[in-house]
């Protein structure tokens, strides 16, 4: 958040958002663009290559309207795939929300909100993270990741499936039991 408020309180300073310094600004965001996207796509190509086919099993949030959740079972790499896609998805709605309000009604802000935003996003995300940077996917690089939203919706994210709960402990058997009996009655 500080970020954001950051970056227009430093937009206002210099002034970029008046009429002379527009292009500047025009500039900045496609530049900035071009660099998320060409990093994503970089990611994208980083993650087919190491083809990383290690089965792993999460259970998917309910959808809006539904109440159960699915238990899904994947790979590392389409996961991982999935995961950058749908932020590309979601980058790319945002970047023509963004153009079509400075294009239609003239408005600057959101184009100095968007010019860091994303490249922060994707810098911060566990998928870069672990990808490119080479952290160990423990704690909280471990998959599923979590999708931190400013608005604290936690509710319906994705949760690894517990293995251990899923099998039952075996019963004890008879000695047990009756071992157990006699230390009690001692």
């Amino acid at each position: 958040m500080g970020l954001i408020f950051g970056s227009i309180q430093a937009a206002k300073y210099i002034k970029i958002d008046q009429p002379e310094n527009l292009n500047q600004l025009r500039t900045l965001f496609i530049t900035t663009t071009l660099i998320f996207y060409s990093l994503c796509l970089v990611l994208r190509q980083i993650i087919i290559s190491k083809n990383n086919t290690t089965a792993f099993e999460y259970v998917e949030p309910p959808a809006p309207g539904k109440d159960e959740s699915t238990p899904v079972k994947t790979t590392v790499c389409a996961y991982d795939l999935d995961q950058i896609n749908k932020l590309i998805k979601s980058s790319l709605f945002s970047t023509i929300i963004v153009s079509g309000l400075h294009l239609y009604f003239k408005i600057t802000q959101p184009l100095i909100i968007q010019s860091v935003l994303p490249l922060f996003s994707l810098l911060k995300s566990p998928n870069f993270c672990v990808n490119i940077l080479g952290f160990a996917p423990t704690a909280s690089f471990e998959r599923p990741w979590v999708v931190r939203s400013a608005f604290g919706n936690f509710e319906s994210q994705p949760s690894a499936v517990d293995s251990s709960a899923t099998t039952a402990a075996p019963a004890p058997s008879i000695k047990e039991k009756s071992n157990a009996s006699t230390k009690k009655s001692e």
